[in-house]
């Protein structure tokens, strides 16, 4: 993942190791005793915000069979609590949780001043992805820090809703490498047609990284298009070999009788490796078609 901040040396070390716990072992895994679980509960009142924090990092960590009970109060927390650190321990234990019932504090906690809070936020509505927060997390798309506009970008692909396409289309030209990377993959698992002509401006750009170039072709062949196999098709004519190895490649995965003529002919070009992949590919194609009954 990107970097969590360009801030504060410590707030960014704190983020990055609340994000190194938010993919930790899965919750169903731990439990709380009955004497832990009360104390743990009791504590998320205390006066002392690092005691709250850490409560609430308790409780989001083993705390999945009485979540019900205790959601309630980390929504509160997060919502009001004067410590952006007990706010963000409340949002993250709310994702890892999976209390959908905090979406709404989730969505609104997206505006909040502490930039560690929102990408929190960001990250626990990937977890729990919802249609409601498309509008907010389109905004934190255009947000000052790198981490919350690449979590945004993250949610807004599991969310698959098609309203972020064009935003999202915007952060290809993104300053950060990771931050392009997340939205060309997004773009591909919306699926939206309309992103096929940015990914494919994207991918044609040899000023751009190979690697998000390359990305940018499985998001093409990801896409709900019916002109996807054109481009790709097109793509085989490419400069590089790495491009037409992946186009090469999607066409395998989506290709139909267009491209069968163009990968012909770029066997004739291509070396002993480049010739095998274009065999499989035709192998695939045909196979497909095979299966796919006429009408």
């Amino acid at each position: 993942m990107a970097d969590l901040g360009r801030g504060n040396g410590v707030q960014t070390a704190i983020v990055g190791g609340l994000f190194a716990l938010f993919f930790a072992l899965p919750v169903l895994a731990q439990r709380l005793s009955p004497e832990e679980y009360q104390a743990a509960v009791a504590q998320l009142a205390d006066a002392n915000p690092e005691v709250r924090r850490e409560a609430a990092e308790l409780l989001g960590r083993k705390g999945w069979r009485q979540r019900r009970e205790f959601a309630p109060q980390l929504r509160r927390m997060l919502r009001r609590d004067p410590d952006w650190r007990v706010r963000a321990s409340s949002g993250r234990s709310l994702g890892r949780l999976s209390v959908r019932a905090a979406v709404p504090d989730l969505v609104a906690a997206l505006r909040d001043p502490q930039v560690e809070v929102r990408v929190v936020a960001a990250a626990a509505l990937w977890r729990l992805p919802d249609p409601a927060a498309v509008p907010a997390l389109v905004r934190v798309l255009n947000d000052s820090d790198p981490a919350a506009r690449q979590w945004a970008a993250l949610a807004l692909g599991v969310i698959r809703d098609p309203r972020a396409t064009e935003p999202l289309a915007a952060l290809l030209n993104d300053a950060e490498d990771s931050v392009r990377m997340d939205a060309v993959r997004s773009l591909g698992r919306i699926g939206d047609p309309n992103a096929l002509r940015p990914l494919t401006s994207f991918v044609s750009n040899g000023e751009r990284r190979m690697e998000e170039r390359l990305e940018g072709i499985n998001s093409i062949a990801s896409l709900e298009s019916p002109d996807k196999v054109n481009t790709l098709v097109r793509l085989l004519g490419a400069e590089e070999s790495a491009i037409r190895l992946r186009a090469v490649a999607a066409l395998e995965q989506v290709g139909d009788a267009l491209a069968i003529p163009a990968l012909r002919r770029l066997r004739q070009r291509e070396n002993a490796s480049g010739r095998r992949a274009i065999d499989q590919a035709l192998r695939a194609i045909r196979e497909r078609m095979a299966a796919t009954p006429s009408r």
